[in-house]
């Protein structure tokens, strides 16, 4: 009896948020965001960066006795006036640093509730709840893909929609965008990237082309049953409302031609072509397009979910095509834009009108160079999760620099590059840190035994014996391979650095712990293949 009460509420609970959310997106589709109004409100907002982070610790913070950032700061014996005081004589960034040297942050494993938090002598356990607004605001539910961690529910508010389209319309804006043909390639709900990207093409007065669709598997019924209800609603209202929103179309992961013929349909039509979408999505796109000799001459793909390193960059402009970078995160929402006069391939604008961001004073212990996670913090009354230096799963290079770009001149001036996750694999009692493999992975590996980005994976796996193992999976289509020498490059590759690696890698050689299995490389719903795969 009591699980079919509980399922009654779940469910009502739902369809209340699906009816709450229809009355509510007719106003959010009808409105236009210019150019004008997108800079104006991103300048206000830099402006007031320190008001509005006390505000929000005051309101969500200090005020909420349930809080786990309350607590860190009380251990820290830091309070209202302490921290208003020290942001007022030393600036944000400078206070954020010291509160995170006494002990205010969280760790990504302790965000998503894995791990208690321990701090002075006292520990307490949290859940991803315990971030988030209070009240019932208006929104729906949205789901990470988990590429290399668990997946992360997280409640996406009208409001943080409608604030979010400010900097994508400077973006559009900085890079010539606004009069291309627009495409999506995203799965449907509960990946957040779909329906965000069509919702902020709507604002900006943009009819969004195609929706081209990843199916997400869901096993639970209700669960699917209410992202199909979200996703289908979102459709019909963006078209009476919206100035075109397309029915998603799914496609086979595999076979990247619909999406190749439209852009060699738009560019017959004269139109230039944009598409948003992963990093590896894109790669695979134009990996499509030279296998059937074709170009995509002045396409330009909008790429974020995960690195973007050279040598996607490298496949993507053979086709004559270019990428602009984002960097958002779930839970933390669109941290960065890619800048127009960049010096690094991934190189990205931070939004500091909705984000602080800097790296941890205290590094990682890893065996090569010092990793140092970037930790977040919202500044934005919209926001529907407040962080207060969260570690993201990542580690980049920050730096101020005046490139001279549209972003730059509204003052976005710190710059990230070198974006990558710090995730681990054990085997053998020992840590490794991959830091970035992709070189590996996506370069080094193809050029010597076939192949690109995409089609090598390691995997870290437990065998019927229970010992962990870690797996090459080298995807079928590269072909024949030397299997022992393609392992003993890889051995060597693990080994370089510090002694501590080339020990470990000759425990693990002698453990049996490296192999190879031919198969299709572990992909996200998003179509992300990061170059470490750790099953959950």
């Amino acid at each position: 009896m009591q699980t079919v009460k509980r399922r009654y509420r779940e469910i009502k609970s739902r369809l209340q948020e699906v009816v709450s959310l229809g009355m509510a997106l007719p106003a959010l589709l009808g409105e236009r965001v210019t150019v004008q109004q997108a800079e104006d409100a991103i300048r206000r907002a830099l402006d007031r960066r320190h008001e509005n982070f006390l505000e929000l610790a005051r309101a969500r913070v200090y005020e909420r006795a349930n809080s786990p950032y309350r607590k860190l700061l009380e251990i820290a014996g830091c309070d209202f006036s302490d921290l208003q005081a020290q942001v007022r004589r030393h600036g944000l960034e400078a206070t954020l640093s010291r509160l995170a040297e006494e002990g205010v942050y969280v760790t990504s494993d302790e965000f998503r509730g894995r791990k208690a938090i321990v701090r002075g002598g006292r520990s307490f356990s949290v859940s991803p709840g315990d971030f988030g607004a209070t009240g019932s605001p208006v929104g729906f539910v949205v789901r990470s893909s988990g590429t290399s961690s668990h997946p992360t529910s997280s409640h996406r508010t009208v409001d943080e929609l409608a604030t979010g389209t400010f900097p994508v319309c400077v973006l559009y804006h900085a890079h010539n965008l606004l009069s291309h043909a627009h495409a999506v390639y995203d799965p449907i709900l509960p990946a957040s990237g779909g329906v965000n990207n069509l919702l902020h093409n709507a604002q900006i007065g943009i009819a969004t082309d195609r929706w081209f669709a990843r199916k997400n598997p869901i096993h639970n019924r209700l669960e699917h049953g209410y992202y199909l209800l979200v996703t289908y609603m979102m459709v019909l209202l963006g078209r009476c409302f919206g100035p075109g929103f397309p029915r998603p179309e799914f496609v086979d992961g595999t076979d990247m031609r619909p999406i190749v013929r439209w852009v060699l349909q738009k560019q017959a039509e004269g139109k230039p072509c944009c598409i948003r979408t992963t990093a590896s999505n894109a790669a695979k796109i134009a990996r499509g397009a030279w296998e059937m000799g074709t170009a995509l001459k002045g396409t330009k793909f909008v790429v974020s979910g995960e690195p973007f390193t050279e040598s996607k960059h490298e496949i993507i402009e053979r086709v004559g095509a270019s990428t602009i970078p984002r960097y958002s995160f779930t839970g933390g929402g669109n941290v960065g834009l890619g800048c127009a006069n960049p010096l690094h391939t991934d190189e990205i604008h931070v939004n500091e009108h909705r984000l602080a961001l800097i790296p941890h004073p205290k590094p990682l212990s890893a065996n090569g160079p010092a990793i140092h996670p970037l930790l977040c913090t919202t500044l934005h009354p919209s926001a529907s999760r407040v962080l207060l230096n969260v570690e993201n799963g990542d580690y980049a290079t920050l730096e101020r620099r005046e490139c001279g770009c549209a972003l730059e001149k509204l003052g976005l001036t710190l710059h990230v590059h070198h974006i990558r996750s710090f995730e681990k694999f054990t085997s053998e009692g020992m840590n490794y840190f991959y830091g970035d493999l992709f070189e590996l992975l996506e370069n080094a590996l193809p050029s010597e035994f076939g192949g690109g980005p995409g089609d090598y994976q390691l995997v870290e796996e437990e065998d019927p014996n229970g010992q962990t193992r870690l797996t090459l999976v080298v995807h079928p289509q590269v072909g024949d391979v030397e299997e022992q020498r393609l392992l003993a490059r890889v051995q060597e590759e693990l080994g370089r650095g510090s002694r501590s690696n080339q020990f470990q890698t000759k425990i693990w050689q002698a453990a049996g712990t490296l192999r190879v299995r031919r198969a299709v490389p572990h992909a996200s719903p998003r179509g992300k293949i990061l170059p470490l795969h750790i099953p959950r």
